[in-house]
């Protein structure tokens, strides 16, 4: 009878974009979206500081009016609310979708607006969760997750934003590790 010898333990994957992904699954927002029309984009990074290709990036908002598709009642009915896209070959992903509205948080607290980003890779043996905040929003002083994190921790957090053909651009780039990584949440 001949002897087995194991093999090294690895993490499974990535397999996303062979049943995972549509062509149209990094757009939030249809045409008739209420709302300032935004771009997402940033890139994924390890903990060298190199980027992360293949690697899945889901984010979910609420609307302009802060409302969560599938959740609230009046959400806009022209808005998904949830994407997912694969990272390039540099590590960078990219979103469709409209300003998020300030939303109802835990007890009668206001949460600042803001990105919710899930992010699945080869070497992750889970999902982490983090948000990207949108800068300058007067909500930002007492956002209840915020107002938990230290100062590096919350400024991790804080989206760049800028304007594109009429368009808010915001930036933001996901770090797993190194010298100034993303806050990242328990799930």
């Amino acid at each position: 009878m001949s002897k087995l010898t194991p093999t090294a333990s690895q993490t499974l994957g990535p397999f996303y974009a062979y049943g995972l992904i549509g062509a149209d699954d990094n757009v939030l927002a249809g045409p008739s979206a209420k709302g300032q029309r935004a771009h997402i984009e940033g890139v994924l990074l390890d903990g060298e500081g190199d980027p992360v290709r293949d690697a899945l990036i889901e984010v979910w908002q609420a609307d302009a009016a802060g409302r969560r598709p599938g959740r609230d009642a009046d959400a806009d009915p022209n808005f998904k609310g949830f994407g997912r896209c694969l990272t390039n070959a540099e590590g960078g992903y990219h979103f469709e979708t409209v300003l998020p509205g300030a939303s109802d948080g835990p007890g009668n607290s206001v949460q600042a607006p803001h990105i919710m980003f899930g992010v699945f890779s080869a070497g992750l043996t889970k999902r982490v969760v983090t948000r990207a905040y949108l800068p300058n929003a007067p909500e930002l002083e007492h956002d209840p997750v915020l107002d938990d994190l230290d100062a590096a921790a919350r400024s991790s957090l804080i989206a760049v934003a800028a304007d594109r053909d009429g368009a808010a651009l915001i930036h933001f780039d996901l770090n797993l590790g190194g010298a100034a990584p993303t806050t990242f949440f328990s799930d």
